[in-house]
This record gives structure tokens, sequence and C-alpha cells, in this order.
């Protein structure tokens, strides 16, 4: 897979263990002459290399890395994190820290150096970058916003390819619109996202997203008019081409719609059954 560029950012997509159909995570790479890594997600030794050789031709022609930064905790964000922080000290004799959302130090191991908090700035190699608190899909998420230039690194907040997961466990299906919400106010003029090309069309594709996760929960409803259902009942009525090993995300994805629906009033059950209201 190719790099991916805008002026100021690379974008360098690494093969990681993330889910079908994505294959790989986009680490970008902000700034010129000071440069700080998002996302450097890979868990894999040869992965790991194709970053740290796209960063020390960089650092060869006089440019630093000033800071690791993660959108959030899940592995295919944060598994090259600590091998990145230990390459550049071992070869430039600095060891940059790793930020990310103080949340994020209950859901990862991964140590997370210095908190990067709502509404602060930032500025690295000529880009300052805001961040913007976007939980749903995960507890600790974070986007980044260059208000001069109208970037917005999404990080799992959209996708340029699949789409994004909020699972019953770390995610949390209200607080994940209310995001795509917020993102859509800041009016970006294009998406960096974690998976997939950069989105040039942020309003339609933030859009998108809110329609297409209100349809999906009107589907939802509208399979339990014939009576009480579990999740796992529910997979084959609202996703009849999932495939078996598919099964539980795809209740996963379910029963976060259904806590929604039940905070709305819109129906009522737990994980052992849920009802139309």
């Amino acid at each position: 897979m190719r790099s991916l560029q805008t002026p100021g950012i690379l974008g360098v997509p690494v093969r990681t263990p993330t889910l079908p159909p994505a294959t790989h995570t986009n680490a970008w790479l902000v700034g010129e002459g000071e440069i700080a890594v998002f996302d450097p997600a890979s868990p894999w030794e040869d992965e790991q290399r194709v970053l740290a050789t796209a960063i020390d031709a960089r650092v060869a022609a006089g440019e630093r890395v000033a800071a690791l930064v993660l959108t959030h905790h899940h592995a295919d964000h944060v598994g090259g994190a600590v091998a990145l922080a230990d390459h550049l000290a071992a070869t430039t004799g600095v060891r940059p820290p790793i930020l990310a959302h103080p949340v994020n130090r209950d859901w990862t191991a991964v140590p997370i150096d210095e908190p990067w908090v709502d509404g602060e700035e930032r500025t690295f190699g000529g880009r300052t970058l805001r961040a913007h608190f976007t939980p749903g899909h995960a507890p600790g998420h974070l986007v980044f916003h260059d208000a001069a230039s109208g970037v917005l690194i999404a990080g799992d907040l959209v996708a340029g390819v699949g789409t994004i997961a909020i699972g019953p466990t770390d995610g949390d299906l209200g607080q994940y619109l209310a995001s795509l919400d917020l993102a859509r106010a800041l009016r970006p003029c294009v998406l960096l996202p974690a998976h997939g090309p950069a989105l040039p069309e942020p309003e339609t594709v933030l859009s998108f997203y809110l329609a297409h996760r209100h349809q999906r929960s009107d589907q939802i409803r509208r399979a339990l008019v014939n009576g009480r259902a579990t999740a796992v009942e529910l997979v084959p009525r609202v996703y009849p081409e999932l495939p078996e090993w598919a099964v539980p995300l795809g209740a996963g994805q379910i029963t976060s719609h259904l806590r929604w629906l039940r905070d709305a009033g819109l129906v009522v059950g737990d994980d052992t059954g849920w009802s139309a209201r």
C-alpha cells in the first residue's frame, strides 16, 4: 500500500490486526522540521520497520520527532508506539513522549507520558492542532483539528474503508453520535482517517455516518416488533450476509444500538433479551 500525503502531513499505512475489510492503519507524520507521529500502530516488527524507515529518512534530513500521539487505546493504533519510542531513543538519543487523552491510561498498558486533553492546542513543525474529545468508538478517543488548513486527523471516528465498530465493552453509540455532530460543527475541509484514504468531502461523510446509524437503529427496532429477542438472534435479521465468524461482532454492534434505543425509551430489556416498546 502506497503512502498517503497532504501538504505538511505524510501518511504511512502499516499492516495491523484491524477489522476487515481494513488491513492497515495510517500512521500520520505531521509537521515539517519538527514531527509528531500519530498512531504508530503495528505490533509486527516488519511493519514497524516500514514506519521507522520513513521516519529515519526525515531525521537524516535534519528533522526531529517531538511526540508520538495516540488517537485512542485500541491495539491497531498503539501496537508500535513503544517500539518506535525505543528505536528513536537508540538512534537519536532522545525518546519522544507518548501523548494521549488521559482516559486511555485505564485501557492500555502503553505508557502515556503526557496527557493531551480536550481543547488543548499543540504546534508541530508549523501546524497547530487542537484536540477534541470524541468518545463513542473508544472512551478516550481524540480527533485533532488544524483550523488553518481545515485538516482533521480523525482516528476511528470515520473510515476510508469499511465502517466504524461501536462495541458494547468500550463503545457508546450516544457518545459516538454526539462526536460525529461535534466533528461536523468544526467544518473541516478533509478528514484523515486511520483506515483507508483521505476523505475530501467531510460534510457528506459525517452526515452519511449519522444517517446510517439512525437507520440501523430503526432497523433493529423494527426487527423486534414480532417479539422478544437477544442480540445474537437479531443478527440474521439485521446482517443477513454476515459470515459465521463475524456473528459475535454483529451481535456487539446490535447490542450498542439496543442500549441506545433503551436510553431513548424506544425498547426495553437487557442482554438476556429485548422487546420493542
